[in-house]
């Protein structure tokens, strides 16, 4: 069996450190890739399936809600976010999940702690609806900030409070999320949003869905901050249970990526 995950760009990813060790510990016989595939590319998915003779593939930035118009099934969960992030390929049909939702949140109470708060998103992709969605079953007081109002419009719900970058003036947060890609190569989110940083505390937590680098300079806004691999970790455990009907090892993922990442120092 082949899997993958597409995305542009793709060569940070450590999805296939991440799947590959859960291959070995259970005995799959499986072999995972990172696929870099263009927005312009994304309307060939299903050759690109046939040609890597792939069983199930990851989802990322920026193809996840592009992808569902590919699909044959998507989940209820997938389909009141309107993103989704994991394909299972089976019998020729196109499966569509988002583990983003259960990964993030897991990730976010490790960090952080279970209680309502209220929260700050940046951005309103795919991920961004992934983090609202798991936020809003929680009962916390949802924002979301965008540079474009058409953003808000995507949302299958609307219980949050959607303020465009320019109209922010700040406010009362428990929590700060960064659902964009900005800070991949070095960006500040909050430079590009144009957006004044005084409302942060020294209580406020931030929560970086990026992992790689380890450190953003969003990170660096808060005292309190968590990068995006644990949630990383969560959601590639609950797509593997959907690929292989067999439950992920942790333990064997994260000896891999510590071993991954001494390597690299």
């Amino acid at each position: 069996m082949n899997y993958a995950v597409i995305g542009y760009p793709v060569k940070h990813t450590l999805s296939p450190v991440i799947h590959d060790a859960n291959f070995k510990a259970l005995n799959v016989e499986a072999d995972y890739m990172a696929l870099e595939v263009t927005p312009e590319e994304l309307a060939d998915i299903k050759a690109l399936v046939n040609e890597y003779n792939l069983s199930g593939f990851n989802v990322t930035v920026p193809h996840k809600e592009k992808i569902m118009q590919h699909l044959d099934w998507i989940a209820p969960a997938a389909e009141k976010i309107g993103a989704v992030n994991t394909v299972h390929v089976k019998d020729g049909r196109y499966y569509g999940y988002n583990t983003d939702i259960t990964g993030y949140m897991k990730a976010f109470n490790d960090a952080f702690g279970t209680k309502c708060r209220r929260v700050l998103i940046l951005g309103a992709g795919g991920a961004a609806k992934a983090v609202h969605r798991a936020h809003a079953d929680n009962g916390d007081e949802v924002t979301v900030i965008a540079r474009r109002r058409e953003s808000f419009e995507s949302f299958k719900t609307a219980d949050f409070n959607g303020v465009l970058n320019t109209e922010f003036t700040g406010g009362a947060y428990d929590a700060v999320i960064n659902a964009t890609p900005l800070g991949l190569k070095g960006e500040d989110v909050f430079e590009a949003f144009q957006l004044d940083t005084s409302f942060i505390t020294d209580d406020t937590a931030g929560m970086d869905l990026i992992y790689n680098p380890a450190v953003t300079p969003f990170m660096n806004y808060f005292n309190n901050n968590a990068n995006g691999l644990g949630m990383l970790v969560n959601q590639a455990l609950d797509a593997f249970e959907i690929w292989t009907g067999k439950q992920g090892s942790n333990k064997a993922v994260q000896a891999a990526l510590q071993q991954y990442m001494e390597e690299r120092k």
